[in-house]
């Protein structure tokens, strides 16, 4: 592959993406492939179909790479929330008098706080929610500095290694035997969020189709995370339940609901009707709408057991960054989240032309996470960087 391209293998709970790109001017990305690939999923961090996920991934992998024109040499996979951990811990080490604070230190600091201990987990990344020095300044990068001790709220991302070794396992089989594994939570906080705004905490949701993961941004790191098998097929499966059951094709239902606005006004006779190749499909808007309102809901109960397990009234009025596909294409859908929840619900997405889609959000957060990966590991990175800070 090119020097400056990188490829992302993007996990999601109902398909896979395999990207290829680069850094572009102004901070953007020129895209060299693209290509996703559904398959059955997983739930409760188990994969249905191990057979059926390969064949997703070779499938994505093969279409980017016919469009990139190389071969594929190295990959970075995002892992998704049910199968990551994070862990919190705060460090302290103290100098024999004041002086710079270098990057060493930094390492230095990382090591104290983790020491392989979490069983069935392996460490993937890590990062800081703040740095305080000795005159109580808080900062997100210390080099430089001038202390005599040096105190890190660190966050550690741990992947599960059942889902570590079913994708080394794989991608070895299609020749591809460097491989690294991104946190998507942490790569969508960085990427979607600024920083300012990260500074003071925010709570970031990503809403996928079969799955959740709800998280506490603060600084560059994450203070708590928690992921559940709940997502937007969830609130579909909706119209399958009661007396009063659809019976319409899983997809029929997704494409009809997606021609909804809860938050409008129709007449009682109301129906939307959708064609496909074989037949035609009528649905009262009422019905539709009664359903999925159940079923965001449903969701909304998730949501507030896992605001109640954080239990730091400091989040109560911040307002939640909602990402991902799984609800985010309902129209009105946010608004009932945010009348539900009695708390603001804001829309989340990238800021690119084409590509502003929530839906999008995780495939140009790891790409994005995995450049600065790329960028910081090349030699000129660690000779200005590395040495003495």
């Amino acid at each position: 592959m090119s020097r400056k391209s990188v490829a992302v293998l993007d996990v999601r709970s109902a398909s896979v993406t395999v990207l290829i790109g680069e850094r572009g001017v102004n901070n953007t990305f020129v895209f060299k492939g693209i290509h996703s690939e559904a398959y059955d999923g997983f739930a409760d961090a188990e994969f249905f179909d191990l057979g059926g996920l390969q064949k997703a991934v070779f499938a994505s992998l093969t279409e980017a790479q016919r469009s990139y024109g190389e071969r594929i040499r190295e990959v970075y996979v995002g892992v998704p929330g049910e199968f990551c951990k994070v862990v919190t811990k705060r460090c302290f080490m103290s100098f024999q008098s004041k002086r710079r604070v270098t990057a060493y230190d930094l390492t230095s600091l990382f090591g104290q706080g983790y020491s392989d201990e979490e069983q069935g987990y392996v460490l993937m990344r890590r990062s800081a929610v703040c740095y305080i020095t000795s005159d109580k300044r808080r900062t997100i990068d210390p080099v430089g500095m001038v202390s005599d001790s040096l105190e890190g709220h660190l966050s550690y991302f741990l992947a599960d290694m059942r889902f570590t070794e079913i994708f080394r396992n794989m991608l070895a089989e299609y020749g591809i035997t460097k491989v690294e594994f991104l946190p998507t939570s942490l790569a969508e906080a960085l990427y979607l969020i600024p920083s300012e705004t990260r500074d003071e905490c925010a709570i970031l949701l990503d809403i996928d189709k079969l799955s959740m993961t709800f998280s506490i941004v603060c600084g560059n790191g994450i203070v708590y995370q928690n992921a559940c098998s709940a997502g937007g097929g969830h609130v579909t499966a909706q119209l399958y339940t009661g007396d009063d059951a659809a019976d319409i094709p899983f997809d029929v239902a997704e494409a009809m609901i997606s021609k909804i606005n809860l938050s409008s006004k129709e007449s009682a006779e109301s129906s939307i009707e959708y064609i496909d190749k074989m037949q035609s499909y009528v649905l009262p808007v009422r019905f539709l709408k009664e359903r999925v309102k159940e079923g965001l809901d449903l969701l909304c109960e998730v949501i507030n057991q896992c605001l109640e397990l954080y239990g730091d009234r400091n989040i109560d009025y911040k307002p939640i960054l909602l990402t991902g596909e799984g609800i985010t294409g309902i129209r009105g859908a946010r608004e009932h989240l945010s009348g539900r929840l009695n708390k603001v619900v804001e829309i989340v997405a990238p800021k690119l032309p084409y590509y502003n889609k929530a839906a999008q959000s995780s495939h140009l957060s790891l790409l994005n996470m995995a450049l600065e990966t790329k960028r910081e590991k090349s030699f000129l990175h660690k000779f200005f960087k590395g040495i003495g800070g």
